[in-house]
């Protein structure tokens, strides 16, 4: 066996000092790149009060420009969904629906959207001239949920101390958040692009009827794919039971 090793020139140890020097590598660009991706995220209150400079330095600006600090804010909003959906006040909560709350599917709800708007906007600003790319648009688009994510945490505990006679200043805080975001992803959408406000709001349309489809399909695509795994699954189900006759 020792032989073998030898001829081979693979040994246990190289194999651990291979993998040793590999993570020797490794763990100082992940912590860098843990730190770029920390400091980058801050940007985002820069471009809450200041969107048109903002949005056009995150996409033209090296230093400002991080696609890992916008999945975190998209996780980070997915996240707070998730908290306010479970933790609201009793006057405010959805009882039934906390009960029977799937999580995964909840925080794929959050995110999805984002997702196909940024696939569906980056297919239609290919054809009409847009000048962002697919990383551009994800990153304004993850950017641009922070107000959501920040009135939702504003959400829980006023829920907890607000009556139903003050319901209209939680809903007010809610559809703030809301309104104020998808502005963001619109006016991040025309700066990246560099678009006139009529042509960003023709390129929005389009875009969510695109995300429409590619919804469509893709649920199209999962349902033809669980009948075929069902119908082969029911072949060999059949031919064990035959074998065992």
């Amino acid at each position: 066996m020792e032989k073998a090793e030898k001829k081979s020139g693979v040994t246990f140890a190289k194999i651990l000092a291979d993998l040793g020097n590999g993570l020797k590598g490794f763990l100082p660009k992940l912590w860098q790149g843990t730190k770029t991706t920390v400091k980058r995220m801050g940007y985002v209150f820069y471009i809450l009060f200041h969107p048109f400079d903002g949005f056009f330095d995150l996409k033209n600006d090296p230093k400002r420009r991080s696609v890992s600090a916008g999945v975190v804010w998209l996780v980070l909003f997915a996240l707070s969904s998730l908290l306010r959906y479970q933790t609201m006040g009793y006057l405010f909560a959805d009882r039934a629906g906390q009960l029977n709350l799937n999580i995964p599917v909840h925080l794929m709800t959050a995110v999805l959207p984002i997702i196909l708007w940024s696939i569906s906007n980056w297919c239609f600003s290919s054809l009409m001239d847009g000048d962002g790319k697919l990383s551009d648009v994800f990153m304004a688009s993850c950017f641009a949920t922070v107000p959501m994510t920040i009135c939702n945490l504003i959400q829980i505990p006023l829920s907890h101390f607000l009556s139903s006679t003050e319901a209209s200043t939680f809903t007010f805080i809610g559809s703030l958040g809301v309104v104020w975001a998808y502005g963001y992803i619109f006016l991040g959408m025309i700066i990246i692009h560099q678009y006139s406000v009529a042509k960003g709001i023709g390129t929005a349309v389009l875009t969510i009827v695109g995300m429409a489809v590619i919804a469509f399909v893709a649920i199209l695509v999962f349902f033809l794919l669980q009948q075929v795994s069902g119908f082969f699954m029911e072949i060999g189900t059949e031919i064990i039971f035959r074998l065992n006759e």
